[in-house]
């Protein structure tokens, strides 16, 4: 008999400072477990608690992984319900081997809408979310997709290890934000969950879902949810991949529901346009945040790969010197070599070979040459190593 993965109905709990939708989750291993969501108290009549939408997608791929069927005890969108029957789970099972098809079960179906009227992004500080920022809100110009609000997640991304240890960083990072978005007046809500520790997770495997889960559970108060997107088109698949962000212009739009419209965002250029688009918007040039060593509690540490992606790509656009007020570029100079033989020997579909071939190959024929010499090299390396 298939195992099954019961989630029961959301119970809304509030105090003085906090509002928690909150959810028992009871599997055939016989360990009763809680998923909950928690935002400060004056919204909480965003929770839309007569739903099993958000707890659903945020278990869906820890269910898939342990091979158990879901039952919910509350209804189900009608739309995304068929979505993920009918494409999310097969569109996983094929990019990752690990994870089991499973049937979800919910009691009733339902195409009733709520009367929301928010227009969300997260906001990290990143190029990503910072080029999502400039696309739907610095320069939107339809006021019906214009962003209305920032949203802060921790759903895994600080960690899924040490709770204690990963929300005081959630913390540090929010506080980290809050400068930006109270110079362009944007309203902003961290919301805080213990999703990354009901079972275990693989954030880079799971990271949409994870996030979307939050939009999910709060469809009172969002019709559209821009989810910034890492890779650019050509670079996406469905096929066995390390990064669920692969896959973001293909399944993000089949989280949506009848009244909450996900979209992938970002796809559309590659990082190195991304990053020209950021730059050309000055408050970044205060505020970009894209480190992701822990130790320096969400400033840059600019030698992590994420700082030398992004400061070396800087340096070839010519716009470093814009960058002096958030990342050290002398203790870049330490890592700086090493890093452009990361480029030369660039693994395929990379962002390392975004930088080889958009910024290097274009300065001269002895560039190009290395360039297509180190990606052979790096290819012929995985041939023998397989």
């Amino acid at each position: 008999m298939k195992k099954e993965m019961h989630i029961r109905a959301g119970v809304l709990t509030t105090d003085a400072a906090s509002a928690r939708l909150s959810a028992p989750i009871v599997c055939d291993d016989g360990r009763r477990r809680e998923l909950w969501y928690s935002l400060p108290a004056e919204h909480a009549d965003w929770f839309a608690a007569d739903r099993a939408d958000g707890f659903v997608v945020g278990l869906l791929l820890q269910a898939m992984g342990r091979n158990e069927d879901i039952i919910t005890e509350a209804a189900m969108s009608s739309r995304l319900w068929h979505s993920l029957s009918q494409f999310y789970i097969p569109m996983m099972t094929q990019a990752f081997p690990n994870l089991h098809p499973i049937v979800i079960r919910p009691p009733a179906l339902t195409t009733e809408t709520k009367p929301a009227d928010g227009v969300a992004t997260g906001f990290s500080g990143g190029i990503d979310s910072f080029a999502a920022v400039v696309q739907h809100f610095a320069q939107e110009k339809s006021p019906e997709h214009r962003v209305t609000q920032f949203l802060f997640h921790n759903v895994g991304s600080h960690g899924n290890h040490d709770p204690e240890a990963d929300r005081r960083l959630f913390r540090q990072r929010y506080e980290l934000t809050q400068p930006f978005v109270k110079e362009i007046g944007m309203p902003t809500v961290a919301v805080d969950s213990n999703l990354a520790y009901v079972f275990p997770i693989e954030f880079m495997k799971m990271h949409h879902a994870l996030n979307s889960s939050v939009l999910l559970v709060l469809q009172n108060k969002f019709r559209r949810y821009f989810y910034a997107s890492t890779y650019k088109y050509a670079d996406c698949h469905v096929a066995p991949v390390k990064d669920i962000a692969y896959l973001d212009p293909m399944a993000l739009h089949l989280l949506s529901t009848e009244g909450l419209d996900c979209v992938s965002t970002g796809g559309q250029m590659s990082r190195v346009e991304k990053t020209k688009l950021v730059a050309a918007y000055e408050p970044s040039r205060r505020y970009l945040n894209v480190c992701v060593d822990a130790a320096f509690e969400g400033r840059n540490c600019s030698v992590c790969f994420k700082c030398r992606r992004t400061m070396l790509t800087l340096e070839l656009l010519g716009l470093d010197h814009l960058y002096r007020q958030v990342f050290d570029f002398e203790k870049f100079v330490g890592v700086r070599r090493r890093y452009l033989k990361e480029i030369i020997l660039h693994y395929p579909r990379s962002f390392e070979q975004e930088i080889a071939e958009e910024l290097f190959a274009t300065r001269s024929r002895a560039w190009r040459w290395l360039i297509k010499t180190g990606g052979w090299i790096r290819k012929h390396r995985q041939y023998k190593k397989k």
